[in-house]
């Protein structure tokens, strides 16, 4: 992969202790396969094809980074659906949640996102260019080939479709009040709507969460189509119901959820549901639920996911 035009900025961050510092934001760009075969035609035909397309990126580098010497532990800090990565306009995505990583020696990268929106929809074409971008950064820069997931709200979802996705990669997984369910999830009688149930636009003239869901993950229809979101749904990838007739989830990683209690954007009652259902399963998982909090970044969850981190590198 050749080097590509990168363009070096110097941008202010706040960390957990209201402090705002300048940190060194390069952004780039890769390319990456868009097209995405959803048939299932058996037609003696070459099916697959590419359909390249451009995505824009951006890596934060710590103080103590080095060309030479040991590699800076890089994070994936995934950014939510009314967030961007953009150059021009001095986006950073994601790399927002990280500033007390960067402090503490850790390098961050996010990707605007996949066609035709940008904004985060952790749909397979968004991952494929989190992957190339990934890739880009582990080849130009001095930094692990084992990475940490990070990202908040659709960002989480982002996240937890990453490590189902390339589980070879990823040593552990810190979100904030992450979506995990696209469609609706009913808990012990609890309503928990997913992103699909989002029929309003925010704006006038722009798609539904619900209308984008349908372009992104190509359904056939304006209905339903569960096919094409395998192991891109959260609560249900890698999966399965048990003899109680409860969801169990095996996740590739340990993982830590901060949620607050009074989110009305994501439901707490479906994050510990999730957080119960990997527990049925035996693997690891933590949450930090934060009373009274809504759906945004406190200062806990700031200092909290360096300490998180840590413990895997």
């Amino acid at each position: 992969m050749e080097r590509n035009t990168e363009i070096k900025k110097l941008l202010t961050l706040t960390n957990s202790d209201g402090n705002v510092r300048e940190h060194p934001f390069i952004f780039f760009k890769v390319r990456y396969n868009h097209f995405r075969d959803t048939s299932t035609s058996i037609d003696l035909e070459v099916r697959d094809k590419e359909e390249i397309a451009e995505c824009e990126c951006v890596l934060c580098l710590p103080d103590s980074y080095s060309d030479n010497g040991d590699e800076t532990p890089l994070i994936l800090s995934f950014h939510g659906a009314g967030s961007r990565v953009c150059e021009e306009t001095d986006k950073v995505g994601g790399v927002k949640y990280c500033p007390d990583c960067i402090n503490s020696g850790y390098a961050v990268l996010d990707v605007c996102g996949s066609e035709p929106y940008g904004t985060t929809m952790g749909c397979p074409e968004h991952i494929f260019a989190a992957y190339k971008a990934y890739k880009y950064a582990v080849k130009h820069f001095n930094l692990s080939h084992d990475v940490l997931l990070s990202g908040a709200s659709m960002g989480g979802h982002v996240a937890m479709n990453f490590a189902n996705t390339f589980p070879g990669i990823v040593r552990a997984i810190g979100i904030f009040y992450p979506r995990l369910n696209m469609d609706k999830v009913t808990v012990n009688g609890h309503e928990c709507i997913g992103t699909w149930d989002k029929i309003k636009a925010k704006k006038e003239g722009e798609p539904s969460t619900h209308d984008r869901i349908i372009e992104i993950y190509r359904f056939p229809t304006n209905e339903w189509y569960e096919l094409n979101t395998v192991g891109f749904n959260p609560y249900r990838a890698r999966s399965f119901i048990n003899s109680d007739g409860e969801r169990v989830v095996i996740p590739p990683c340990p993982i830590r959820i901060w949620q607050g209690t009074a989110d009305k954007t994501v439901d707490p009652v479906m994050v510990e549901e999730f957080v119960n259902s990997v527990r049925r399963s035996g693997s690891y998982i933590e949450l930090h639920l934060l009373d009274g909090v809504g759906h945004k970044l406190s200062p806990i969850m700031l200092k909290e996911l360096p300490m998180w981190f840590n413990r895997f590198i």
